[in-house]
């Protein structure tokens, strides 16, 4: 019986007009620690603004449960391609699980 490898990490790479963007694999728990400090500071912020920002309504719609919950399922399966798009202008984006 063959063990199943499971995801642990998510590496971004971007390239566009030959500059490379290599965002170095982040591991699953760091990226919902981020998270939380994200939506923590968020919600402060929020709190101080006179005029709540276009920008900041995506908050009333999503929060780093919703998050979390994405990574958990990202984290039951093998490693793949997530996004892998390469453009006219021979921009280049591709998000992976490790």
């Amino acid at each position: 019986m063959k063990v199943r490898k499971k995801a642990k990490k998510l590496k971004i790479q971007v390239v566009k007009d030959k500059k490379h963007i290599n965002i170095p694999a982040m591991p699953f728990w760091l990226i919902n620690f981020i998270i939380s400090i994200v939506f923590g500071l968020a919600k402060i912020t929020l709190r101080f603004l006179d005029e709540k920002d276009q920008e900041f309504n995506i908050l009333n719609h999503i929060n780093s449960n919703d998050i979390k919950s994405l990574i958990r399922e990202l984290k039951k399966y093998e490693p793949f391609d997530l996004v892998n798009i390469e453009n006219s202008d021979k921009t280049k984006v591709k998000i992976s699980t490790l």
